[in-house]
Order: C-alpha cells, then structure tokens, then sequence
C-alpha cells in the first residue's frame, strides 16, 4: 500500500515542486499500521520533460528513495482533443509555456488515465507548503463514496461569482452547498468514470456555447460545478489566499500552528519571488537543502 500523492505542472514550477514534497516528507510521520506504506509521488508534466524532473528527484530525495520511504513516478500527459480545443479557445494563450502550463493545470482531471493504479489521492497545487502530517489527511478518504468522492477546504468565495452572468447558470447555482478551493484535494479515483468525464464536458461545452465567457475562474469553477456536493475538510488543510494583496493576505493570515497546509493561492505573490510575502521565510526554510542546478 502507499500514500499517494499527485501534481500536475510544467518546468516553470519545477522549483517550488521540490520545496512542497520536501516539506511533505519532512513532516510526515512513519508507516503505520492504520495508514501504511511509502509516500507515492505521481508528477504529471508535459512531453520531453520526464528526464528533468527524474534527474532532480534522484539528486534532491536519493536518501528516501534508498530508504523505500518515498517513490517517485513521473508521467507525461497531453490534453485530449476536446479539451486542447477548448482551452485553446478559450484562453488564447500567446507563447508555448504558457499553453503548456494551461494544459498541466487541467491535467490532474485526468489522473485516473495517467496513472490507472491510483485510488485515493491527495491532488496539490505547487504553491502550497505542507506542514501537517500528509497521512493525516490521506486518513480522511475513508469518508468518501460513490457519490461524494472528492473532500476540499469549504471557503467564502460566493458561487455567482464564478460566473459572468449567474443568471444563465441559475438552476446550478441553487445546488451549490459551499465552494471550495481546489489547490488542495482529496480524491478517491476509484469512483472517477466514464460518467464524470461526460459531465466535463457537459460544462465544457456550456462555456463554448456562451463564446467562452461565461466562466470568470479557470479550473475551480469547474470543479465546483462537478462537485457541488462534496465532503469538507477542516479548514486547517487548505489555508488559502495567501497569494493575494498583502493587505487581504494579512486579514486571512491565522496562527501557524493551526495551519497544515498554507496555500499561496490569489495570483499576486508567491513565496518564490520575495521576502516581503507572508510566510516566505518558512518557504525558504524547505528550500535550503534543494540542489536545483
């Protein structure tokens, strides 16, 4: 048995993916008889880049990976014609990268293909640091069924403010229970089929039909359309929005110690780009043993 684990990303994270599993294993605790085996890290990256991430997990996590306390997997994934063709039109991205790394962060909808053994599985965003105990919450998939087999931190992000104009979305709207950021998920595959792939591409499609506007967010509104109802987390496993201006980071921050997961989430700093974003010193404290050349 093993604990998985999963991101899905291009090159231009490849540094802060190094600092987020160092924090996981650094802060979890040994195989136990309740939750068993080694850390899995499944990594899903776009074509050509298997080779550099390998290379930089065998010289960053060698003790682990000798130890049998973590494996590493790497996949690499290519958007299915329909969803390239909606993300193409959608977002109209002007350079390779960032096509790319559109493509990557609607990757983990796809990890039941890309990594069929897979059940539960603990999905992270890159800009997140992990200071619980990973097995902790990866304890908590027992919860799920086939109906609600996806857990995430409930937030206070209304739902009509995902859409441009809620109206056209309505009879949707009144089914949301709360919504949930979706940087931080827990997942059992399992229950992951054919039928949650035709309701992909039902709301897929729904934003074609409205000249791709009618999403205002990325991924997340997805997501919370195809998991209205869903099993909450304690809000301690996605501390969020750390990423936005300093002034509403402040207002969010919480004591560390009631944090197990900080998020950079918000678009505006991430904890890689200077010292005067909250936390960043405990962002550099997982950096230090990296070798990233």
């Amino acid at each position: 048995m093993t604990v998985d684990i999963a991101f899905s990303l291009n090159q231009t994270l490849h540094e802060p993916l190094l600092v987020v599993i160092n924090s996981i294993i650094s802060n979890a605790s040994e195989s136990s008889e309740s939750v068993p085996g080694a850390l899995r890290f499944n990594v899903v990256v776009p074509p050509g880049d298997r080779a550099l991430f390998s290379d930089s997990f065998e010289r960053n996590f060698a003790e682990v990976i000798a130890s049998g306390k973590a494996i590493f997997r790497i996949e690499e994934f290519t958007p299915p014609p329909f969803l390239k063709e909606y993300l193409d039109n959608r977002f109209q991205e002007k350079t390779p990268q960032r096509r790319l790394s559109r493509y990557m962060q609607y990757g983990r909808l796809f990890l039941t293909d890309i990594f069929p053994d897979v059940g539960r599985v603990i999905y992270l965003d890159c800009d997140t640091l992990v200071l619980g105990d990973v097995r902790s919450l990866y304890a908590q998939g027992d919860k799920l069924t086939p109906e609600r087999y996806l857990a995430a931190v409930p937030h206070f992000f209304p739902a009509f403010l995902y859409f441009s104009n809620p109206f056209k979305i309505f009879d949707d709207l009144r089914k949301f229970e709360s919504t949930f950021n979706s940087g931080v998920l827990l997942i059992d595959l399992n229950y992951w089929t054919e039928e949650t792939y035709t309701l992909l591409k039902h709301y897929l499609n729904l934003d074609a039909k409205h000249d791709y506007r009618l999403f205002q967010l990325g991924d997340e509104t997805i997501f919370n359309l195809m998991f209205k109802s869903y099993i909450q987390l304690d809000s301690s496993w996605n501390a969020c929005g750390y990423g936005q201006l300093r002034l509403v980071a402040k207002i969010l921050s919480r004591p560390i110690e009631k944090i197990n997961i900080i998020h950079w989430s918000g678009g505006y700093h991430k904890p890689w780009q200077g010292e005067q974003v909250i936390h960043s010193d405990l962002w550099r404290s997982y950096h230090q043993p990296l070798k990233l050349a």
